[in-house]
């Protein structure tokens, strides 16, 4: 009997030994692993930078803002002038066209558009150009907010995994508590078991949250513009919550002040009425102006009603020249109904433009108002959930531990309590997480950073 009591002594010895071993170097590996996250971890600042100046759709619409401003130069010029030559009436038993034909006419003839026309044509492009500025603003501030939501995305993951091991490992401490029980017959195997099963549960979720981080990280390296692949990207462990300071009638002023999507509207409707009037300039006619050179290789054509005669091929050449100016008439009864229809097309387009702005700053305001009621609830929840709901839950969960180790309740209530302390953690995780979000999310309502007002 003495000496299966030092066997057991000895092995009880060999395996505290061992996991006291196992434990150091698991937390060495922690330690390593941590420190190495917190050098390699970006703020959230620094990512939405990086989004900003690599980003390839943002990069495409500046690429339209300058497309824009290069067609409305393009379009403020002169139509290009038309030069002619013509060789007429060649006698078809020569290949001398020069000196065979009756005449060589060579013509220059240029368009101009009259009562500002180009002026106005170019006004229309130059209030587009404003409207792809406004493309380029309103994607900017939604991947700006994009990025800010996936960043704290991927920093709840990382806190559910952080909480997820943490559970384990106190289950873990549960078990080596109780070991000594188990081998003196005070528990029966089925709670070990049961301990030890919880751990294969969390393990389970653990295996969740790291593909939901994995899926997570394509996402925001996609808004990044980095390699898909990249797996260089980490939040940081903690950070301070910001404090919204603006009300919700200042952030409705501005909602309607800043917002790049009401205010592409605006730039809309005038780039609209830009149209209206290069339309209505076009009823002012264009003016052609032509100059002719006449050569007469064979001496001028001299013809007579009575007496018809014609140079037989020996005369002189001759040089004449031609002028000619012509206009067109857009004012013509058969024509202007184009140009009066038009008009009205684009008043039509404006009244559609203003009901639709108002329609949009309406749903955006409700948007505002329900981020705002999200900012708030998740700024009390993790108040309470800090201050006394995970302190009261962790204090309870140490209770049952105390009581199962003296036989005073169950193991299922004892995972049962740290099933409830996992839940409350994780609550108060998202509560936080949350407040940046709506943040995020009315900043992106409003259209703009906080950090400019």
């Amino acid at each position: 009997m003495e000496n299966l009591e030092l066997r057991i002594e000895n092995y009880k010895t060999r395996y505290s030994l061992r996991n006291s071993i196992n434990f150091t170097l698991l937390s060495v590996l922690s330690l390593l692993l941590i420190v190495n996250t917190r050098i390699n971890a970006q703020s959230v600042d620094s990512l939405v930078v990086e989004a900003v100046r690599n980003n390839p759709q943002l990069k495409s619409l500046q690429y339209r803002i300058i497309a824009a401003e290069k067609r409305s130069e393009s379009i403020n010029t002169l139509p290009a002038p038309n030069f002619s030559v013509e060789f007429s009436q060649v006698p078809s038993s020569s290949i001398d066209i020069l000196n065979q034909s009756n005449s060589n006419n060579f013509a220059l003839s240029q368009m101009f558009p009259l009562g500002g026309k180009l002026n106005a044509r170019a006004e229309v492009e130059r209030k587009n150009a404003l409207v792809e500025g406004k493309n380029y603003k309103i994607y900017k501030i939604n991947l700006t907010a994009a990025v800010k939501m996936s960043y704290y995305t991927l920093w709840l993951i990382d806190r559910k995994i952080e909480v997820q091991k943490k559970n384990i490992s106190l289950i873990n401490n549960v078990i080596k508590s109780v070991e000594s029980l188990y081998y003196t017959n005070t528990i029966n195997q089925a709670d070990v078991l049961t301990l030890q099963s919880e751990i294969a549960s969390n393990e389970t979720q653990l295996l969740i949250l790291e593909k939901q981080k994995e899926a997570e990280i394509y996402k925001l390296n996609k808004l990044l513009g980095r390699n898909l692949d990249s797996k260089d990207v980490y939040a940081v462990a903690d950070f301070s919550a910001d404090i919204l300071s603006s009300s919700q009638s200042k952030l409705e002023e501005l909602l309607g002040s800043l917002n790049p999507s009401v205010k592409k509207m605006d730039s809309m409707i005038e780039m609209n009425k830009a149209m209206i009037e290069a339309n209505n300039r076009e009823l002012i006619p264009d003016l052609m102006v032509q100059g002719m050179l006449m050569r007469m290789p064979r001496g001028m054509l001299i013809t007579s009603k009575t007496d018809p005669m014609m140079i037989n091929g020996l005369g002189k050449t001759e040089l004449m020249y031609g002028l000619m100016a012509s206009i067109n008439l857009p004012f013509a009864p058969w024509s202007i109904n184009k140009y009066k229809a038009k008009e009205e097309e684009l008043y039509a387009g404006i009244s559609s433009i203003e009901f639709e702005k108002s329609d949009m700053q309406r749903e955006m305001t409700s948007q505002l108002k329900g981020a705002l009621v999200k900012y708030n609830t998740a700024v009390d929840l993790t108040k309470l959930y800090n201050d006394k709901v995970i302190p009261l839950y962790s204090k309870a969960a140490e209770s049952q531990v105390s009581a199962y180790q003296n036989s005073r309740t169950g193991i299922t209530t004892v995972i049962d309590s740290y099933r409830m302390l996992l839940m409350q953690q994780m609550n108060y995780y998202m509560s936080k997480a949350d407040i940046q979000t709506s943040l995020a999310e009315i900043e992106m309502t409003v259209g703009t950073t906080f950090k400019k007002f």
